[in-house]
């Protein structure tokens, strides 16, 4: 009978658990998720900088070959 009641309790012990335990798991995951899209709208800005300082650096080239040609 001692291992029926130990076992009764650890089941409510765990089922006052389960809840927070959730929460903990969605609150993680919440983070996680924050952190990864924080780090690509970093990386997002960082290529559309780079994008711009390719476009501006030919066009750059161009205005010069072009300025060549005529001189």
């Amino acid at each position: 009978m001692h291992d029926t009641t130990d076992m009764k309790l650890q089941a409510l012990t765990m089922l006052s658990l389960k809840p927070l335990l959730g929460r903990l798991r969605r609150w993680w995951l919440g983070r996680i998720e924050e952190h990864y899209l924080m780090c690509a709208a970093v990386e997002h800005a960082r290529a559309r900088e780079a994008e711009e300082n390719e476009a501006y650096y030919q066009k750059r080239a161009a205005l010069i070959r072009s300025s060549l040609q005529w001189d």
